[in-house]
């Protein structure tokens, strides 16, 4: 039912869409001309290359090599005229078209200090779907390591002091704590779209043991977000935070989406050289014109960075180096303008490895990755009346990660399995102290490709943007994969066995999307709708039979201006937003493809001749019911504006499910125990699954045995993460004010997030013994355990920006007002399932008392059969029972309040003549550190993060 139901949807989507656009041949409508020319604003010299495009009506052409743009059977109205190229500042001009307007002239000024309005901070998208723009301008201000660094200009984030000695990743609307790894469903969640092509971490397999350690490895993002440490931002022009919902357009997503368009065409050579606390780096970038006619341009951008945390410890560093080599051109200039743009772009970790000079003996570590991907994309006018234009993207990535570690391990000399099958094997000593090496392989790759129509059509005063399109991606691993050897394995390595990467099988994705874009002038008021949907198959036999699962988004996002971009008056702009959609995430690879799981215990010990191991290995790991994590957004907002302030503000709700997570699951394991052999000349052989030792009399026997029984954990891949969000997004702009030549903004936001882990039930064995032998019962606990997060915060900017000395100063306040976490463990109706216990015993459930410890009952227990037993209260104080009661510290649920705080960060940039430009940021530069105490555990902490610094200088040649 639920396919049929989605191919009628597309089908009566496509034909209700190619009957509107079937409307364009009933409608007559006078055409008109526009064309001009495109100069610069002080030598008057024709700027070629720079794309006009009409914005309602997505029309767009190119200046030819004298500056001359045409635009034909323009229809009548008034639209946004829009320009763009490299190195100059985006001009926009609104114009109305009622005759042939044939010597328009657009002149450009060059990006400078110098201009009057030079814009650093990010701009807010005028309509629909709430985002932000950050130009390079802005980029350049902010002096950024990574592009998480731009997050600092997004309403509700907060300024963090860099750190490129762990991987970095990016999270929207989240609250992160400085030092720690962002939420994984998060940060998986947030697609980072380069020139059009989504970057991807799905076949990134680079962990030890999924079965135990899930992805807690701190070397590596397998299972979590991209490490932004290997996109260099000198090499983008823009960034476009989407927070909101996003257009049918992009998929694969969550959370939100990083727009990222890296620079293309004739640009100065620029040098720069970077230095803070921690972090070293060189950046150098040409882009030249081919001297031939019409032959393109190309683009050179090398850069290396060097990052050391903490002088004390070496092995906590990372360099790298990446190159970037592009070519754009664009031909059909003066007809049907096709872009033509080819990047091949490398990156590189260098001294990889690593030493610790303060270990007593030498331990090795190496942590190498080198990627290699390459992009074709475009876009064709094909200016038809009924298709616009045609925009394609073929990109594929290739990437080497190499994890080598050679580690002493010491501790009491123990056997170790070598088996790779359930079953009885012998086993070996490991030395009391030894020297394990372990290679992780990875060779993760992927390919993209997508093609994408436009269509707009105005009828009258309505204005008609009509989008499809198709994507098709693939990730596979050709790595070798984990190798170790068992005899000496590392620590970990016991409880899985080394595995080959290239064995895994590639996932596909095939998407197909829809989406409409109708603005109606009605009156003096204008109603925008954006409205669409995409349909995703992972691992599909067809577009609509498939081997996995099938994903419908809906999206819809509406404008209505109700009053625009008055002069004068009172109230001088009024915008109502609105907004709901879906969207999902593929599990990545790791997820869907776990480690095999193997349970080992020692049957038989004679030290140190004979060592008989029982193993249970658990091949099949695979969770057949693993769907994707899906998230449903809903927000509204106001944009007004009161005599010159505009007053923005954005209140959404979110609610992720189906988020992925590695919980405990459990089975008994059977397993034989042989008596031990007290005589040092029993001389025990293994033979055929018996063991026969030397009697005192010389005579050979076979030793007795009992049978015994545990329970054996693993960790699987499951779909119980939940998260909801709320919360409210402002931002005032107060405007300049021209007697100080400064501009105030306040942003900030209040978010509210909780993420549980929504099991139905969670078991967790119990280590102690019981009477001298292993514990007999597997307790079960109610599921529904998680934590809240708050904080209110803002940010008041003040941008002053002196074009005569070609300077700007901006000192940003940060103010955290209000910030607290709670953990919880509630029942599905939200009610606590932790108690203490009163003077008279009684239980107190969700009250503390100051007691030295809280309670939370079993809800029932397995026994080694796994039969289930419900819990039963009378026996709660008897053994073994009450052992299964857990216990948490009495200030375990606390709610850690923290008092408001705040910081003051600086930023200075100034050009030196036109060749010249330096730039100085300081964060927390009174370095105010008040102490706190924590109310989780009594512990001290200092508020803020330590006073940071840096400078760069660029030099344009």
């Amino acid at each position: 039912m639920k396919l049929e139901f989605l191919k009628k949807t597309f089908l009566f989507m496509m034909v209700l869409a190619w009957f509107g656009l079937s409307k364009t041949e009933l409608h007559a409508q006078n055409k008109y001309e526009l064309s001009g020319t495109v100069m610069h604003l002080e030598s008057g010299e024709p700027i070629e290359m720079v794309v006009i495009q009409l914005k309602e009506t997505l029309s767009w052409t190119v200046s030819d090599k004298y500056g001359n743009f045409r635009f034909r059977d323009v229809p009548e109205g008034t639209f946004t005229l829009q320009t763009s190229r490299l190195g100059y500042e985006k001009y926009e001009l609104p114009i109305t078209i009622n005759r042939d307007i044939t010597n328009l002239k657009l002149k450009l000024k060059e990006l400078s200090l110098g201009l009057e309005e030079v814009v650093i901070v990010a701009k807010e998208n005028s309509a629909l779907s709430s985002s932000s723009k950050i130009e390079r301008s802005a980029l350049d201000h902010i002096q950024p390591n990574t592009i998480g660094d731009l997050m600092q200009l997004v309403p509700g984030q907060i300024t963090v002091n860099p750190d490129l000695s762990a991987k970095n990743q990016i999270t929207i609307r989240d609250i992160n704590t400085p030092g720690q790894n962002p939420d994984a469903n998060s940060s998986l969640g947030t697609s980072i779209i380069i020139d059009g092509t989504p970057l991807s971490n799905d076949a990134n397999m680079q962990t030890l043991n999924t079965s135990s350690g899930g992805i807690s490895q701190s070397y590596s993002s397998a299972g979590q977000g991209v490490d932004l440490r290997q996109i260099p931002v000198d090499q983008i022009e823009s960034v476009e935070v989407i927070r909101g919902i996003p257009s049918a357009q992009y998929g694969d997503l969550t959370s939100g989406a990083l727009v990222v368009k890296t620079k293309a065409g004739e640009a100065p050579l620029n040098v720069k050289l970077k230095s803070d606390i921690n972090i070293k780096q060189l950046a150098i970038s040409k882009g030249l014109l081919i001297p031939k006619e019409n032959w393109g341009a190309v683009n050179i951008d090398l850069d290396y960075l060097n990052a050391v945390n903490d002088l004390r410890t070496p092995t906590k560093s990372f360099k790298r180096i990446t190159g970037q080599l592009g070519y754009s051109n664009i031909i059909a200039k003066n007809s049907t303008p096709l872009t033509i743009n080819a990047k091949l772009s490398i990156y590189s970790t260098i001294d990889n490895e690593k030493e610790d000079e303060d270990a007593q003996t030498t331990e090795l570590y190496k942590n190498k990755e080198q990627n290699i991907n390459f992009k074709l994309f475009g876009k064709w006018a094909t200016n038809l009346s009924w298709l616009n234009s045609i925009t394609y993207n073929i990109s594929g990535s290739f990437e080497k990660q190499d994890y080598y570690e050679y580690k002493i391990t010491s501790g009491a000399s123990t056997p170790t399995p070598k088996s790779w099958e359930s079953g009885e094997s012998i086993g070996v000593l490991l030395p009391t102290s030894y020297f394990s090496e372990l290679t992780i392989d990875g060779r993760p790759f992927s390919y993209f490709a997508n093609l994408k129509t436009t269509t707009s059509n105005v009828w009258g005063n309505l204005i008609s943007s009509f989008y499809t399109g198709i994507d098709y991606r693939v990730s596979g691993n050709n790595g070798l994969g984990k190798l170790y050897d068992l005899a000496t394995p590392p620590f970990g390595g016991t409880s899985t066995r080394p595995r080959a990467f290239n064995e895994i099988p590639n996932s596909d994705e095939l998407s197909v999307f829809v989406e409409e874009k109708l603005q109606i002038t009605l009156g003096t008021t204008t109603l925008q709708t954006q409205a669409g949907f995409r349909y995703n198959n992972f691992l599909p036999k067809g577009l609509f039979s498939t081997k996995g699962y099938q994903t419908f988004e809906p999206r819809i996002n509406t404008n209505y201006i109700l009053i625009k971009k008055r002069r004068k008056g009172v109230l001088r702009n009024l915008e109502l937003r609105a907004g709901y959609g879906v969207s999902s995430k593929s599990p990545s690879m790791i997820y869907l493809y776990p480690d095999k799981s193997y349970k080992d215990e020692i049957s038989f010990n004679y030290y140190p001749d004979l060592y008989v191991f029982t193993t249970l290995a658990i091949d099949d790991m695979i969770n057949p019911e693993l769907q994707p994590a899906s998230n449903r957004k809903l927000e509204a907002g106001i944009d007004i504006n009161i005599q010159g302030v505009n007053l923005k503000l954005t209140a959404f709700k979110e609610h992720l499910t189906n988020g992925f997570s590695w919980n405990n699951q459990y089975t008994t394991m059977n397993f034989r125990k042989w008596a031990q052999l007290d005589n040092t000349d029993s001389m025990p052989e293994f033979v055929d699954g018996d063991i026969y030792y030397t009697t005192p009399d010389g005579s050979r026997k076979i030793l007795d045995y009992t049978w015994q029984q545990e329970f054996s954990s693993y960790k699987l891949p499951q779909n119980t993460y939940e998260t909801k969000k709320k919360g409210l997004e402002y931002i005032i702009d107060f405007g300049r004010i021209k007697p100080i030549r400064s501009s105030v903004i306040l942003d900030g936001a209040y978010f509210h997030i909780t993420r549980t882990n929504n099991n139905t039930t969670s078991l967790e064995r119990i280590n102690t013994s019981y009477l001298g032998d292993r514990f007999p019962y597997l307790p079960v606990y109610a599921g529904n355990d998680g934590y809240t997060k708050q904080r209110l915060n803002s940010n008041l900017r003040i941008n002053t920006h002196i074009p005569k000395i070609k300077m700007i100063c901006s000192l940003t306040g940060m103010f955290i007002w209000h910030s607290k976490s709670t953990r919880f463990w509630n029942n599905h109706n939200n009610t606590p399932l932790y108690y203490s216990l009163d003077d008279m015993g009684n239980k107190q459930y969700g009250v503390t008392n100051g007691e030295d410890m809280l309670y939370i009952d079993p809800i029932g227990y397995y026994d080694f059969d796994m039969n289930y037993h419900s819990w039963d209260a009378s026996v709660e104080r008897e053994l073994p029972y009450k052992t299964m009661i857990k216990q948490r510290r009495a200030d375990f649920f606390n709610m850690d309040k923290n008092p408001p705080t705040w910081q003051l960060n600086m930023k200075l940039t100034k050009e030196i003549g036109k060749h010249a430009k330096i730039s100085f940021f300081a964060n927390n530069i009174l370095n105010h550190r008040p102490l706190r105490t924590s109310r989780i555990n009594d512990t001290y902490y200092r508020a803020n993060q330590p006073t940071y610094f840096g400078a760069e200088v660029k030099l344009t040649i």
